[in-house]
């Protein structure tokens, strides 16, 4: 019989187990444990005893480095041959950091206080302080905060959309604190300044100089500014660069036309005369004297113009003479103003006619007595 010896093999397989590593130390703490020195502990590329890339620690610092200012640290995925950057530290320049894609801030505090908002400070040129602050103020606002005293001087309600200056509840798109002075200035000037302004139970609309005009119309396509209304410097009043002339009113011709200057007896409307008289007055001195007081009675409350012809008569004995007078008429006692003519030089036995008024003034229901007084200009 024939014998086969058949072996068998067993493989035994040994695992090892992990252990940690140490470089410069006999006691490493975790899979790869340096030395506890201040020094370089990794050189990535470059002679470690001189400028290199690498990672390093000193005192309160973790160091990642690159071996030149023009070098720059990247970080982003995929690996050194592809790799996709998200975000750079730039060693030279004046831009230190670009970021591709958006940051996300969170407040940082543990635990979570609202009372601070994740945002950016920002130092003053020398590094020397906090100059300002951006981020998050509450819980619905943002905005910018001045750490020399400003405070929150601009915020944004990010539920409403509306903007602060001064103002961390804004009622409107835009509000104001509420503080008087200048609220907004439009152009600055030598003398002044054009823009906006409050004071005390007053809003201020002013110019930058007592020479400009404050306007108010609309504004063309082409960027041209088409008047309507304009105040001038010595307080006219200008409709489309018009002024008007004397005695004329701004008259409404209703909703289909703008407004017009016109004379008084331009006006229109309903109207009919409620005095009709006067009074001879003989001048021989240059004391006012009056003339007797005319009645009349307005059945309802009503708007009266008044207006009157005044004639003086001068008898000159030998040549040329003088004629002036001023008439001043008063209603109830109460002046309604003054009219006069100065004179010139006449021939004998002249006769000088001037029209008072028009004037225009409220009256109330009931009597009143209209009464003037005229002075002679020249003692004639």
């Amino acid at each position: 019989m024939k014998c086969i010896l058949c072996c068998s093999l067993l493989v035994i397989a040994a695992h090892a187990q992990a252990q940690n590593v140490g470089i410069g130390t006999n006691a490493p703490t975790g899979p790869l444990s340096f030395a506890n020195s201040w020094e370089n502990k990794l050189v990535l590329y470059g002679n470690g005893a001189a400028a290199h890339y690498g990672i390093g620690v000193q005192p309160a610092y973790l160091q990642l480095y690159a071996d030149d200012p023009t070098a720059n640290i990247v970080f982003g995925y995929g690996r050194s041959g592809a790799f996709t950057e998200r975000v750079r530290i730039i060693n030279n320049g004046d831009i230190d950091m670009t970021v591709n894609g958006r940051v996300v801030l969170r407040n940082g505090t543990t635990p979570i206080n609202p009372a601070f908002g994740a945002g950016f400070w920002l130092t003053d040129p020398t590094n020397s302080s906090l100059q300002g602050f951006i981020g998050i103020q509450n819980s619905q606002n943002m905005g910018l905060f001045g750490n020399a005293g400003a405070g929150w001087a601009l915020t944004l309600n990010t539920t409403n959309g509306r903007v602060g200056i001064g103002n961390n509840n804004p009622n409107a798109p835009l509000a104001f604190a509420a503080a008087l002075g200048k609220k907004i200035t439009l152009y600055p000037g030598n003398t002044g300044d054009a823009g906006f302004g409050m004071a005390g139970n007053r809003l201020q609309v002013f110019a930058d100089n007592p020479n400009a005009d404050v306007a108010i119309g609309y504004d063309l396509l082409n960027g041209g500014f088409q008047e309507r209304f304009a105040f001038k410097p010595n307080g006219a009043l200008a409709l489309q660069g018009n002024t008007g002339q004397p005695g004329q009113v701004l008259a409404s011709n209703g909703s289909g036309s703008g407004v017009q200057w016109k004379n008084l007896n331009e006006l229109g409307g309903s109207s009919s005369p409620v005095i009709s008289g006067g009074n001879e007055i003989n001048l021989t001195d240059n004391n006012p004297k009056a003339g007797t007081a005319i009645p009349f009675t307005m059945p309802a409350n009503t708007t009266l113009l008044f207006t009157a012809s005044v004639s003086t008569f001068l008898p000159c004995v030998i040549g040329p003479c003088h004629s002036g007078w001023q008439v001043q008429l008063f209603l109830d006692g109460n002046s309604i103003g003054f009219y006069s003519i100065q004179g010139t030089a006449f021939p004998a036995l002249v006769k000088d006619e001037g029209s008072v008024g028009p004037w225009v003034i409220n009256a109330s229901e009931g009597n009143h007595n209209l009464t003037f007084t005229v002075t002679n200009k020249f003692g004639n």
